[in-house]
C-alpha cells in the first residue's frame, strides 16, 4: 500500500498559515469626484457710458481735424496770397525797369538815327513851282494839295502843347485845316516874310523849326505855320502856332 510520506523535520516546523493573515485583494472603489460649484453668474457690466464716451472722443476729433484742416487750408491759402502779391510786385518792378531801359535804348536810337540822318541826308528845298503850290494851299484854304507834297511819316507841332508827333499825310493834312479853318480869310498874303523875322522866330526854343529853306508863312491874326522837308524835298515837319508872340518872348 501506498504511504503518505511524513513530513520532514524541517517541514514539520512550518506554522501553517492562518486564514487571518492571508491578504486579500481589496476591493476596487472609483474615485471620488470633487464637488464642482457653480461659478456666480456676474453681471453684465454697464457699457452705455463708455459708448457715449467713445462717441464724444470720435466727434473730438473729427472736429479737431475739421479745425486743422480749415486751418491748414487758410494758411495755404494766405501764404499763396502773399507769395502771389510778392510776385505782381516784382513783375510790376522788372516791368517799370524794362520799360526805362526801352526808353533808353529808344532815344540812343533816336540819337543815333538823328546823327546818321544829318550826316547821310541833307534837307532839300522843293523847286519853286512846288513852294508856290504849298503857299497856295494855305492862302486858298485847299489844304488837301498838301498831301501829295508830304513825306510817309510827317512831324506835326503845335507850339506849348508840342503836339501832334508823327502822323500821316492825311492826318497832318487834316490838323493843318483845324489849324486855319476859324480864319481862313486871315492868310490873305504870300510867305514871303523878311529874314529878320524868320530869324526872330529862330532865336528862341522853336529855331529847328525854322531852318533856312523852311517856308514860313504869318496870317494878319499873328498865327504862323513853318514848312521844313526831308533830303527827298518833302514836308517832313509842319510847325504851327495860333501866336507868334510865343516865338518871340
Amino acid at each position: 500500500m501506498y504511504e503518505e510520506p511524513k513530513p520532514t523535520e524541517s517541514e514539520q516546523s512550518i506554522e501553517p498559515i492562518k486564514e487571518e493573515q492571508v491578504i486579500k485583494p481589496t476591493e476596487y472603489e472609483p474615485p471620488v469626484k470633487p464637488i464642482e460649484y457653480e461659478k456666480p453668474i456676474k453681471p453684465a457690466k454697464k457699457s452705455g457710458g463708455k459708448a457715449i464716451l467713445v462717441i464724444l472722443l470720435i466727434i473730438i476729433l473729427m472736429g479737431a481735424a475739421a479745425a486743422g484742416a480749415y486751418w491748414w487750408r487758410d494758411k495755404t491759402a494766405n501764404e499763396a496770397k502773399t507769395e502771389q502779391s510778392a510776385n505782381i510786385a516784382s513783375l510790376e518792378a522788372t516791368k517799370l525797369s524794362l520799360e526805362e531801359q526801352l526808353a533808353t535804348e529808344k532815344a540812343k536810337t533816336a540819337d543815333t538815327t538823328d546823327i546818321a540822318d544829318e550826316t547821310t541826308c541833307i534837307a532839300q528845298s522843293p523847286n519853286t513851282e512846288t513852294l508856290a503850290s504849298i503857299k497856295a494851299s494855305i492862302t486858298s484854304g485847299n489844304t488837301a494839295a498838301l498831301e501829295g507834297y508830304m513825306a510817309a511819316s510827317v512831324n506835326v507841332i503845335l507850339a506849348a502843347t508840342e503836339g501832334i508827333g508823327p502822323s500821316t499825310p492825311a492826318s497832318a493834312v487834316s490838323s493843318i485845316s483845324n489849324f486855319i479853318s476859324d480864319d481862313i480869310t486871315a492868310w490873305d498874303y504870300d510867305f514871303a516874310l523878311p529874314a529878320a523875322t524868320i530869324d526872330a522866330y529862330g532865336s528862341g526854343g522853336y529855331e529847328q523849326y525854322f531852318l533856312a529853306d523852311s517856308v514860313v508863312g504869318r496870317a494878319t491874326n499873328k498865327k504862323v505855320i513853318s514848312f521844313s522837308f526831308d533830303c527827298d524835298a518833302k514836308i517832313s515837319t509842319v510847325f504851327m502856332t495860333a501866336d507868334e508872340g510865343l516865338l518871340l518872348d
